[in-house]
Order: structure tokens, then sequence, then C-alpha cells
């Protein structure tokens, strides 16, 4: 299934972060990372768009995305006004 969004909007996937374990077995899902830090991947890009492009790492707001099921996958729409930093390849 292919997304593409409108306007000035962007698809974005998260980039997942390793989960740390205790000492005694106990998962903590994103341990020392801040939820609206972590980078996501740029997957689409609408047709107003000229900041990021397909295949930039970037840092954005994620509570102001709309989350999207794409196959078997969640992924985060959002205006480009959100994102907020562009990783240096």
């Amino acid at each position: 299934m292919n997304v593409q969004p409108l306007k000035d909007k962007v698809l974005v996937a998260e980039n997942k972060t390793s989960d740390k374990t205790t000492d005694t077995g106990i998962i903590l899902d994103g341990a020392n990372s801040v939820r609206d830090s972590r980078a996501g991947t740029v997957l689409a890009i609408g047709p107003e768009v000229t900041e990021v492009a397909v295949g930039d790492v970037v840092y954005l707001d994620w509570t102001k995305g709309s989350v999207v099921k794409v196959g078997d996958a969640q992924r985060v729409i959002i205006k480009v006004e959100h994102i907020v930093a562009v990783l240096e390849k």
C-alpha cells in the first residue's frame, strides 16, 4: 500500500531505539530517551514540502502527528512545520 501525503504533510516512520534490560530481567522500553526526541525517517512527502526529502532522518514533535497504519506498520503523518531538525548524513 502506498501513502501519498497531501499539501504540506510528511509520512514518517519512527526509528527504533534499543530497549534496556535490568539485571533482574525487567525490560525498560526506550530507557534513557524522551518520547518526543526520537528520530524518524521520512518515507513520503506532500507536493508543497521543500524542507525535507524522502530518506531524511528527522526529529519531530511526535505529539502533533496522526498515527496511521500502513500495511502491518504504524506510521505518522505530520505537518512539515512540526519537524524540528534534519540530521546530517
